[in-house]
């Protein structure tokens, strides 16, 4: 089984799962997802340079630097602004929460770093991640950066927001927008990286009980030098927002 074709069956049971309340809806998603990680890990899908699901970390600590594969770093005010919690909705297993207190002054910017095992080059490259994003939350971003990049450097060759507005936005770039998702429900965001020397590009997907839409999009040229070196992502949020979100399930695997 392909890593698309896993997704494209992960999609299908999620959807059904939108027909459903509840926790069977829940359940739904949580298998679904569950499904979608074992395909992630273990069919097709290449080497795992990242994992995380948080689940050996106790409720209220920051994650661990260690992760399941590979490094994670935190950025912000570690002690009560990337923390792991108890699920947002149930059955699933711990979360990363990552929040940005409204106040003066201005809260730093804050969010984790997932670093992968070792350096790979060029080639294609997927990220999954299962988000939940809040009610009256700000903008959250997912970026994807070089190698060995310090976590106090912003540096990035592709990022997606996640806007007020409940959809998708590629590179700052209103005219990307894409796709939409659903507050205070779980959904998953694939991106498939082709690294390349000419032309890099990314397929991203949302899915879930309440999340659909796809995109395709090319790797600005200013940036294709820094995306052969891409080695780390980034799940956070910057100024001016604030609020709340949470992620698991993060993982970066190479075909």
């Amino acid at each position: 089984m392909s890593c698309r074709l896993a997704f494209t069956l992960f999609s299908s049971m999620c959807q059904s799962g939108s027909a459903q309340s509840g926790r069977r809806a829940g359940t739904i998603i949580s298998l679904s997802a569950g499904l979608l990680a074992a395909c992630l890990l273990i069919t097709g899908c290449g080497q795992t340079l990242f994992q995380s699901n948080f689940d050996s970390t106790p409720a209220n600590q920051p994650p661990s630097h260690t992760q399941q594969v590979g490094t994670a770093n935190i950025f912000g005010d570690p002690p009560s602004s990337v923390i792991v919690v108890s699920p947002p909705v149930a059955p699933s297993g711990k979360w990363v929460q990552i929040t940005r207190p409204d106040g003066q002054p201005p809260a730093p910017v804050v969010g984790l770093q997932g670093n992968f095992s070792q350096f790979r080059g060029g080639g294609v490259y997927n990220f999954s991640a299962n988000l939940f994003m809040p009610s009256g939350s700000g903008l959250a971003t997912i970026q994807f950066e070089p190698f060995n990049q310090p976590v106090g450097t912003l540096t990035n060759f592709l990022h997606i927001d996640f806007t007020q507005d409940n959809r998708v936005r590629i590179d700052d770039n209103d005219s990307t927008k894409f796709g939409s998702f659903t507050r205070d429900q779980p959904f998953i965001v694939q991106v498939t990286l082709n690294i390349n020397v000419s032309a890099p590009t990314a397929h991203i997907v949302l899915a879930g009980a309440t999340a659909s839409g796809q995109a395709d999009y090319t790797i600005l040229p200013a940036f294709r030098a820094s995306a052969q070196q891409f080695g780390a992502i980034r799940i956070w949020m910057g100024f001016p927002w604030t609020g709340k979100f949470q992620a698991t399930n993060i993982v970066v695997t190479r075909q």
